[in-house]
């Protein structure tokens, strides 16, 4: 039932004033009203009329729309809004908003060639239990999942997505990586997949041989915190990078070799962080070729992207484009801080972060990231036993948005 309430002004701009992103019969959907709609008065009193015919309501505290539209159509809808001037005289606007409902559409489902040699699963989830049973120290567990779009779907095509995670029980560093294989590259479906799995294993490999020296620093940054410790740390954290992501390019040239091949058959985007908890706090390092998003993220309080030195986060650059290697190309994409604490650290590809934040500008804004977080909990019990978190990660990626039918895949740290 519609009902007015007071709304607060600092909200999300999600659409152009008088439409609505588009939603699909049966399907369930959720839009926020644009601030270019509502009124700049804190005090203004809002509602909408036209909904409840369509199975949709509207919840001012929320300056949101959400529900399960019954039927199809295009539907005008009042938004109106009272408010008082500064003569105490009563106003009222409105605003008329158009939705579109299109047609329940059930997606034909075509299985992949399980012949193919570079086959793979239409879905994965894996998860790693570190921060659980006696002796945990504060640290996380790790999840991810992979899931088929609609658009491969419908074509019968092999998944192009793809993710590797790890954790080094020995040295306590973390490793995990996704990677998005573009779509004009006959062959990105593998680039993808070695790409997660060389620049992981290489890393974890680097990591263990410079581990007593990484230790050594980051003990005397514990105890004294001089800029100059910090900047040898970050340097040091900067060419074990590198030098992993020189190694993934590396394998995917050997495979494309193998079959005289152009590495660009193999093209794949690639986001890859690594983390360690120490005293100060988490050691944190990335790098990122391609769309997508990782970030950082403590409820209620901050937001953090790990993809800073990314300077074409629109553009469609992948691992294999050229200059990506040069020192220059890599400097600028790889990123290391030292935080406090966090409540997650996301990986996704664009599959996840286009539509559940409608583009990287987006992403700074922490109620989207809390509204983001709330979301994947109300589906997945984080506390619940591990290999469940897995499979309802992998039911999350199901979410359904009009227009966007990509592979999805998330890594997380939690």
């Amino acid at each position: 039932m519609d009902e007015d309430k007071i709304i607060n002004k600092n909200i999300y701009t999600g659409f152009m004033p008088g439409n609505l992103p588009k939603a699909q019969a049966g399907r369930p959907y959720v839009t926020y009203i644009g601030g270019d709609v509502l009124s700049s008065n804190p005090m203004a009193v809002c509602s909408c009329t036209g909904l409840e015919k369509i199975g949709l309501h509207y919840f001012a505290d929320k300056n949101q729309i959400t529900g399960v539209p019954k039927k199809s159509g295009s539907f005008d809808l009042q938004f109106n809004i009272r408010e008082y001037n500064e003569l105490g005289m009563e106003e009222l606007s409105s605003h008329t908003l158009r939705l579109i409902v299109e047609d329940e559409y059930n997606f034909p489902i075509k299985e992949p060639n399980e012949s193919d040699p570079y086959w793979k699963p239409n879905d994965s989830a894996f998860t790693i239990a570190v921060n659980r049973g006696k002796g945990k120290r504060l640290k996380k567990d790790i999840a991810a999942a992979s899931k088929r779009g609609h658009q491969h779907i419908e074509k019968g095509k092999i998944r192009e997505d793809d993710f590797f995670v790890q954790y080094d029980h020995h040295t306590r560093w973390y490793a995990l990586a996704v990677a998005d294989g573009a779509g004009k590259a006959k062959y990105s479906r593998q680039g993808s997949k070695i790409a997660c799995v060389s620049a992981v294993e290489s890393i974890l490999e680097r990591l263990a041989l410079q581990s007593r020296k990484l230790n050594k620093l980051t003990i005397r940054y514990t105890w004294i915190k001089m800029e100059r410790l910090r900047k040898e740390i970050m340097g040091k954290l900067q060419s074990i990078i590198a030098s992993a992501v020189a190694d993934a390019y590396s394998d995917i040239v050997d495979e494309a070799a193998k079959f005289e091949r152009k590495p660009e058959d193999y093209a794949t985007t690639l986001l890859m962080c690594i983390c360690k908890k120490f005293e100060f706090g988490w050691l944190i390092g990335t790098f990122g070729v391609g769309d997508g998003a990782a970030c950082v993220y403590h409820k209620n309080e901050w937001y953090a992207n790990l993809m800073e030195g990314n300077e074409h986060p629109k553009m469609k650059l992948f691992l294999t484009t050229p200059g990506i290697l040069e020192p220059s190309g890599l400097a600028q994409r790889i990123y290391c801080t030292i935080i406090d604490d966090f409540s997650a650290l996301f990986l996704m590809t664009n599959g996840v972060s286009d539509p559940k934040f409608e583009g990287e500008a987006n992403l700074p804004r922490v109620e989207l990231l809390n509204r983001f977080w709330e979301d994947i909990n109300s589906k997945v019990n984080f506390k619940g036993k591990i290999n469940d978190v897995g499979e309802d990660l992998l039911k999350w990626l199901d979410f359904w948005t009009p227009g966007k039918y990509d592979d999805r895949t998330i890594a997380m740290l939690f």
